[in-house]
């Protein structure tokens, strides 16, 4: 616990600054979001807010912000942030790069950046994103363009960069978004192991836009007790919703720590210096991204997440200050089935405490049904009937039918990463 309440850290998320993360998540709680209350106390991995009564699990500062140094890298100049102190505010314009770019200052650290408005994808990476588009296969391109293991990674990288840039540059953010976050896996080296994907996508626009994978390039010193490692799979059977709510929640209890979820093995190869961390990190950091990219426009946002602790506790932390002020609501969606517009729905409350006093709101058709729990206060019975998941799973549905899957479960945990980035931009330009 000293680990994490000895950092100095700003409260309200910041995609370049270190992160502080253990606070209570008891909306309506005095220490709701407060970083190192003096009623906290440390129960084994968890601490006990008194004020409350309910705990939360201390997330390690190290290595989340071990893990974020890393995988932020790729959003420098992207994000118009200091990628060095974190700054907004402190900005201004230095000249050019010799690219033609325009160049940043940051008056707070006296660091600079190249900022890149618009993206540009060189001559030799377009037959790459083609193969990409269309499915072609890797071992005929390589052959054809003379790319080595090293060089194809280094070349699928810079697409990456500029689909990032793209997709970041075209989303317009409406001043109410309504966003929906789900998780699904990938396999990578052609082999069982796979990769944990966290994905957020805008309602109105259909628009990805955000996705984090929990793999650490080298060079994240992550502390061995948040790298990920087990075989197993959690699974629940197929019951109805309520019944896999309750049982979901019942998974959680049985955790030696709430957000140790077990997706299956992600085993590296011997040569592969990055690490797999535990899908809690991952999460964390992902909602930042999705702030930073979107509350310079937004005025009132909805986050509709999968039913999963940490997913809830990473988009909180993010958005506290707005949450504080009513211009956020998180709430949990379990969905299953296919909606029909304006047919009626059944509807019912149902209550969990095996965790938390949670309240749900089903809503039911024949083929359709739906669970809603709000965690940040009331929602009008209407905003809880638009709660979905589908732009989110949209987007998962589009990357497992898409031509280039079977290249892509074939590609390193590194390599599958960044392909992705280039499925969402396209998966993007569809909606755009």
């Amino acid at each position: 616990m000293a680990d994490c309440l000895n950092v100095s850290t700003r409260q309200s998320a910041a995609l370049f600054s270190t992160s502080n993360v253990n606070a209570c998540k008891t909306f309506g709680c005095q220490n709701f979001g407060v970083l190192g209350s003096p009623s906290y106390l440390q129960r084994g991995e968890n601490i006990l807010c008194q004020a409350c009564g309910f705990p939360f699990p201390v997330i390690s500062a190290a290595a989340l912000n071990a893990f974020k140094a890393e995988v932020n890298r790729n959003y420098q100049g992207v994000i118009r942030a200091c990628p060095h102190c974190g700054r907004r505010d402190s900005l201004i314009r230095n000249g050019y790069a010799e690219n033609g770019r325009q160049r940043l200052l940051c008056t707070s650290c006296r660091s600079t950046f190249v900022w890149y408005e618009k993206a540009h994808v060189a001559p030799h990476l377009l037959p790459l994103a083609q193969l990409i588009r269309t499915g072609g296969l890797l071992r005929d391109f390589r052959a054809a363009c003379g790319f080595s293991n090293k060089t194809f990674g280094r070349a699928l990288h810079q697409l990456a960069f500029a689909a990032r840039i793209a997709s970041s540059s075209a989303y317009v953010c409406s001043l109410d978004p309504i966003f929906a976050t789900a998780t699904f896996t990938l396999g990578f080296n052609h082999s069982a192991n796979r990769l944990y994907v966290v994905v957020t996508a805008e309602k109105a626009s259909q628009q990805v836009i955000a996705l984090t994978t929990n793999y650490a390039p080298p060079g994240a010193a992550i502390p061995e007790n948040y790298r990920y490692h087990a075989d197993k799979e959690e699974r629940l059977d197929n019951q109805n919703p309520v019944a896999r709510i309750f049982a979901k929640d019942r998974q959680i209890k049985q955790r030696d720590l709430l957000f140790d979820t077990c997706y299956g093995a992600a085993r590296l190869k011997v040569n592969d210096a990055g690490t797999m961390v535990k899908p809690v990190l991952a999460a964390y950091r992902h909602f930042e991204v999705v702030k930073s990219l979107t509350d310079s426009a937004a005025l009132y946002t909805r986050h509709y997440l999968e039913h999963e602790c940490f997913l809830y506790g990473g988009c909180l932390m993010a958005n506290r200050e707005e949450i504080l002020s009513g211009h956020c609501h998180i709430a949990f969606v379990h969905e299953e089935g296919k909606r029909v517009p304006q047919r009626p729905y059944r509807s019912e409350v149902i209550a969990s405490d095996i965790i938390w006093n949670d309240i749900w709101r089903t809503f039911s058709q024949p083929d359709y049904q739906m669970a809603v729990c709000s965690l940040t206060g009331a929602q009008r019975l209407s905003e809880l009937r638009d709660a979905t998941l589908q732009p989110a799973r949209r987007f998962i549905d589009f990357v497992y039918r898409h031509p280039f899957y079977p290249q892509l479960v074939r590609l390193s945990p590194a390599n599958v990463n960044a392909a992705l980035e280039c499925l969402a931009a396209q998966y993007n330009q569809t909606r755009g």
